[in-house]
């Protein structure tokens, strides 16, 4: 009794060879159809035709890149920060890791690693290791991000001026602050007229 035994190849295209396995008490024979009836199946299809020719982006469309973003890109995204005000922050009792990435625009990775540096930085975390931010840490990344994307202060730099220049850091957050809610206030307004 012959049976045909069908088995799919590396790219999901169903096989057909003549193979003989033993059985202890008969012989079986599989066929394998050629590969050219699979290429004309596939051609038959309306599949859509690749070009190798460079893309062409539009605006809404970005590359994801892996490594380090631009300074140019960093500029860019500087504004679409997406921080709540210190009241609505005051809200909710801690803020998981990721929520607070997507705020600042970064990875989760990078805020680590700011927290690895920066030792005032102390975000609680939870039995399985989970790093959860209170209003207080999100103000101090506030001025982090402050001093390493918008004045452009190295890692050593940032360390030594908030060493130093303790309160004249929290003014300049604190100015910071007043003047993004008076943009948002105008700009609002300019909206509504």
């Amino acid at each position: 009794m012959a049976k045909h035994l069908h088995q799919l190849d590396l790219f999901g295209v169903e096989t057909v060879e003549p193979v003989t396995i033993k059985a202890p008490k008969e012989k079986l024979t599989v066929y394998k159809a050629p590969v050219e009836t699979y290429k004309q199946e596939l051609q038959e299809e309306a599949l859509p035709s690749v070009s190798r020719a460079p893309m062409s982006l539009s605006k809404n469309v970005q590359l994801h890149k892996r490594g380090r973003k631009s300074f140019a890109s960093m500029d860019a995204e500087i504004h679409s920060l997406k921080v709540p005000s210190t009241e609505e922050l005051v809200k909710k009792l801690y803020y998981p890791i990721g929520e607070v990435a997507v705020w600042f625009n970064v990875n989760t990775s990078l805020i680590r690693y700011w927290e690895k540096e920066f030792k005032q930085l102390q975000p609680r975390k939870t039995r399985k290791g989970d790093r959860l931010f209170r209003a207080q840490d999100i103000e101090f990344l506030k001025q982090i991000y402050y001093l390493l994307r918008e004045k452009k202060y190295s890692i050593e730099g940032a360390k030594n001026y908030l060493k130093n220049n303790k309160e004249k850091a929290d003014k300049d957050i604190s100015l910071l602050n007043s003047l993004k809610d008076i943009k948002t206030f105008l700009v609002s307004l300019k909206a509504s007229l």
